[in-house]
């Protein structure tokens, strides 16, 4: 029995043995599979490519901007970079090869590192990740990153964009789920699920004292705003030049309506303006109030009007049929929604500028029908008059012009293909999201230039050029092949813009190489012409005579140095062009003497038409000023000023509505020329007097700045800037919505409102607290203090009466119309051991919340144990604003 023990003992410990070895050979033979995979792959096929569509984890993480050891750019050092990384986990194991994951990044990456994946820029923003020889396959929960880095700064999580696509070859593409947005359900807010939260202190350079508004920040921000509701029954938005109030106590009912009495004036001249008091519960009504409505010639001033509501009865006179419009409109702006009576007031009242206007991107993504009329709607309501309509970019084209259908045919959507031969690149997330694309076809125009005239409202369509041209490049050269493809060459070249034999290689402002019209063309002017027929035609048909066109004529980057066509066009010496540097201006030259010459006013962006020859350029031509304060926009108004143009300023830094309206990653927008553009910051501008904002604004750093409005020379005694000319006015003023980060029309109107507002009352009315341009020149710094502590004071006191306006009488009609508007971040602080809220604009709802409590109404300050959640609420309590900690 023992030696039968000790004989299965040793059997034991031999088969022990054995399964040792046999285990450190397995783990020898995996470890080397492990660092020279043997895996096969085969080509990713259709199932594959869908599944890790769907199922695919991508994650995006910002590391910093402020890196300063950068890999060098084109054999070029950079001094400070970008530094983040994107992430790729599957959750199921597959071996496949020849995939591609493509996806937008706004700024380029120009370096990457990685074990097994690589990043490409394609063009524009477009990129593409692709496997390294030695990828191995996505391995069952294993994350492959790529580290990658941007010769410029990312600080809000709206510059990512959504829609990673995987494609292969001859697969049909597919948007990884992960990549898609999502709304927050209280805040109707994108949430953007592949981007790991930016850190709220992230910092765009070394030098950037910009403070996060954090609760507490914006609390001190707001502590000089009361909520205080005396005035309301008074208050006119924007302002009018005089109100008188007449018996301050006593009211006069509208609850049974308006009936209207008609002299020299005919009812669809109004009609807007009555529908407007009908949404908002003041309808036509033969037992109504009467309402006498007249043109009166005793009355100089374009636009003007003069309101009289007495116990009985009210009556608008206007100088023109506009006037008695707007007149109505300060009726609806008197009403409060909680009540149908008006004040007993007289009202006399004019426009400080002949241009009020508002500007929106449809191109970049696209904005519905039904959205731009809710603008038109607001723009009058608030006696705005020039909707700049941006219909054409490289990303899109977005209006039907009957004669070039492949305008909207090609340029009118995106999809998931390179080509650009059937539709645009899916650039700027554009990936899958048909809801993002689209034009107005010829009815939608019409009916959009016929609801604007209807509000006393001019369009300008813009459909830029010679850069930001790609979508009309595109589709012409889809035209061009058509018609090659029949034999027909004359028609092919007929509109043709681009030289098939230019080989200049450039970059654009956004990164593309293929987007700029060639200006040495004959087709290219050829096109122009037919773009203009069109659109004069379409606006003949909806009786809004085309009167101004905007070309563009911005950003154009080094294109056509190599083209033969404009080689040839320099050395042909018949002609004014000799200078290869300056084609650019010759074009613009060109297609303003081509606008004006059919009866239109020509537009366009001040750095293009700063290039021309103003003996070359038509008088009448608007130059919309786009420069921001610190970087000289006093200097550009200066320099064509005294070219005898209008100007329009539509100054970045101020009235750039896709800006962020405060320092935090998760607003909206792009930075590159102000942090925070709030609706206090439209508000406080003084657009007769630029220099004087030195004394009270920052730059992108958070630094003051310095403007020098004296005359200056150079080493040569040539005058490089001079003060305006004498007695010089700008023409107007111009809120601009560019698209790139904003993809819905929801998101659109959430940067468009209630900034607009503060934009409308800056358009409209002259406060007693603005400074005076000096003519003679001067040096403004924060001690120059020519902005005295008592007009600040007075314009702080204006602001706080404002403010309460937009809070407790407008958005509540906002909210009954429809618009979606953002809901300012609140307020907090602890004072006392009592938690205080407020808002930037008084009177809304606010809230708190305690950990893993409910949302409470704050009511007065209140005894909490931090940390809390504090928020506000739209004007009728149906939507939250964002929340924000305060621990």
């Amino acid at each position: 029995m023992d030696r039968y023990r000790t004989k299965l003992f040793n059997r034991i410990m031999l088969s022990l043995v054995f399964l040792s070895v046999m285990s450190c050979s397995k783990e020898k033979v995996n470890s080397e599979e492990d660092s020279s995979p043997t895996v096969t792959l085969l080509s990713i096929n259709q199932h594959q490519l869908n599944n890790l569509a769907e199922t695919l984890q991508v994650k995006y993480r910002a590391i910093t901007n402020v890196e300063s050891n950068c890999p060098e750019k084109n054999g070029e050092k950079v001094k400070q970079c970008f530094v983040g990384e994107i992430s790729f986990t599957s959750p199921n194991e597959l071996a496949v090869k020849d995939w591609q994951i493509n996806y937008s990044q706004v700024y380029p990456v120009y370096a990457s590192e990685s074990e097994q994946l690589d990043i490409q820029h394609i063009n524009g923003d477009l990129h593409q990740v692709l496997p390294k020889e030695n990828f191995a396959g996505f391995k069952s929960e294993q994350t492959l990153t790529v580290k990658i880095w941007v010769a410029s700064t990312l600080i809000t999580e709206s510059e990512l964009m959504p829609n990673y696509w995987l494609s292969g070859k001859n697969l049909n593409p597919a948007v990884i789920e992960s990549t898609k947005t999502t709304l927050d359900q209280e805040t109707a807010l994108e949430v953007q699920p592949w981007v790991i939260p930016f850190d709220k202190n992230l910092k765009s350079n070394p030098k950037d004292i910009n403070q996060y508004a954090s609760a507490t920040w914006l609390y001190e921000h707001n502590a000089d705003i009361e909520t205080v509701s005396e005035h309301l029954p008074f208050a006119i938005l924007p302002t009018p030049t005089s109100i008188k109030v007449m018996m301050p106590e006593q009211r006069l009912s509208i609850a049974t309506g308006i009936n209207i009495h008609y002299q020299d004036i005919v009812p669809d001249d109004i009609s807007a303006a009555v529908e407007r008091l009908a949404k908002l519960g003041v309808k036509e009504s033969k037992d109504g109030v009467p309402l006498h409505v007249k043109i009166d010639k005793q009355l100089t001033n374009k636009e003007g009007y003069h309101l009289s509501i007495s116990a009985k009865s009210m009556t608008v006179s206007g100088a023109d049929p506009t006037g008695v419009f707007y007149g109505i409109q300060s009726i609806a702006s008197l009403l409060s929604l909680s009540e149908k009576t008006l004040p007993l007031v007289e009202v006399d009242d004019q426009p400080k500028y002949t241009y009020r206007g508002q500007h929106i991107d449809v191109a970049r993504n696209f904005h519905d029908k039904a959205m731009i009329l809710r603008l038109i709607e607001q723009m009058a309501a608030y006696k705005l008059n020039k909707l700049h309509m941006h219909l054409a970019e490289d990303e899109g084209w977005r209006i039907e012009l009957p004669s070039l259908p492949e305008l909207t045919e090609i340029g009118g959507q995106r999809c998931m293909d390179l080509s650009d031969k059937q539709c645009m690149q899916p650039q700027l997330g554009g990936a899958g999201a048909t809801e993002r694309d689209g034009f107005y076809t010829v009815k939608d125009y019409i009916d959009i230039l016929k609801y604007a005239k209807r509000h006393h409202i001019q369009v300008i369509p813009s459909l830029d050029m010679p850069g930001h041209s790609r979508a009309a490049i595109k589709a012409m050269e889809a035209r061009y092949q058509r018609y090659i493809e029949q034999e027909n060459e004359v028609e092919a070249t007929r509109y043709l813009l681009s030289d098939f034999n230019d080989i200049t290689k450039y970059n654009s402002i956004q990164n593309y190489h293929d987007n700029t019209i060639n200006v040495c063309m004959e087709s290219s002017y050829a096109f122009v012409d037919r773009v203009l027929e069109d659109l004069i035609s379409l606006h003949k048909q909806a009786e809004h005579p085309l009167q101004m066109y905007h070309i563009g004529a911005d950003e154009t980057a080094g294109a056509w140095v190599e083209s033969p066509a404009c080689q040839a066009l320099v050395a042909d010496k018949t002609n004014e062009v000799n200078d290869i540097k300056h084609l650019g201006a010759h074009f613009i030259e060109r297609v303003a003497n081509m606008v004006v010459a059919k009866g239109i006013s020509v537009g366009g962006w001040n750095d293009g038409l700063g290039e021309t020859n103003v003996e070359q350029m038509p008088k009448d031509v608007y130059s919309y000023i786009w420069g921001a304060l610190p970087w000289g926009a006093h200097q550009m108004v200066s320099e064509q000023a005294r070219r005898n143009w209008h100007i329009v300023l539509s100054i970045p830094d101020v009235f750039y509505f896709d800006f962020p309206y405060e320092v935090d990653p998760k607003e909206r927008g792009y930075k590159w020329a102000s942090r925070r553009v709030d609706s206090r910051n439209v508000f406080n501008f003084m657009p007769d007097n630029l220099p004087i904002h030195a004394e009270f604004r920052v730059d992108t750093l958070g630094h003051h700045f310095t403007i020098d409005d004296t005359t200056q020379t150079n080493d040569k005694g040539e005058i490089t800037h001079q003060p305006l000319p004498e007695n010089f006015k700008v023409s107007g003023i111009q809120g601009q919505l560019w698209s790139e980060t904003v993809r819905s029309e929801t998101q659109a109107e959430y940067m468009i409102f209630p900034r607009m507002i503060a934009l409308a009352e800056r358009a409209w009315s002259s406060p007693n607290w603005h400074v005076p341009y000096d003519y003679q020149g001067k040096k403004y710094h924060k001690d120059s203090g020519v902005f005295t502590e008592e007009l600040q004071q007075a314009r702080d006191l204006e602001w706080q009466k404002f403010s309460n306006i937009l809070a407790q009488k407008e958005l509540p009609k906002l909210d009954a119309l429809g618009v979606f508007y953002r809901v300012p971040t609140a307020g907090a602080k602890i004072i006392n051991n009592k938690l205080h809220l407020n808002s930037s604009l008084p009177g809304l709802p606010l809230e708190y919340k305690r950990v893993d409590g409910v949302w409470q109404s704050y009511q007065k300050p209140v005894e909490v144990t931090l940390p809390v959640e504090v928020r506000s609420r739209s004007a009728n309590g149906q939507r939250a604003g964002r929340s924000l900690p305060l621990q």
